[in-house]
């Protein structure tokens, strides 16, 4: 070292330190827990929705029963108990375009074909079909309570799970 020259007037700097590390972007680790998270939930969302459509099926079936029991208009709540039983059975198949399609015996055999029981081929089932498009009858309020009580066992006959 040159003891003439002072360092003082050099010029130079001291040490300088880098940066402290942010927190973004985040590494690939922090990413793949993020996906997995996504997965995960999304995987939940679909579990549950299903049981949640299956539960709000029932709900509205049971309201049904309540509305027949207090005396609203038979007609109207065989309507509302084909709607419902036909909105649950579209989300929950995998081809909901073509129950949607099914219509009169078809549409039968089909709740039919989902359980064991053949009771929508038979008489109670047969007020689904034709029901809804009679002109009202007294007597017909008990055949329908029949009729709305099936629908509530075949919706509770159906796995949520599926």
């Amino acid at each position: 070292m040159n003891p003439a020259l002072d360092p003082a007037q050099l010029g130079l700097r001291d040490i300088h330190l880098p940066d402290a590390i942010g927190w973004w972007p985040l590494a690939i680790g922090w990413w793949m827990i993020v996906a997995a998270a996504v997965v995960i939930a999304l995987v939940l969302v679909v579990r549950y929705a299903r049981r949640w459509r299956h539960r709000a099926a029932q709900r509205a079936l049971r309201k049904t029963i309540a509305a027949l029991q207090s005396g609203a208009d038979p007609s109207q709540c065989a309507l509302d108990a084909s709607t419902i039983l036909r909105r649950f059975a579209m989300t929950m198949a995998a081809d909901g375009k073509q129950i949607a399609g099914l219509t009169g015996s078809a549409w039968l055999a089909y709740l039919d074909s989902r359980w064991d029981r053949s009771d929508f081929v038979g008489e109670p089932g047969q007020l689904l079909l034709s029901y809804p498009y009679q002109p009202p009858r007294s007597p017909a309020a008990d055949e329908l309570l029949a009729l709305c009580e099936l629908c509530m066992d075949w919706v509770s006959a159906q796995s949520p799970r599926r």
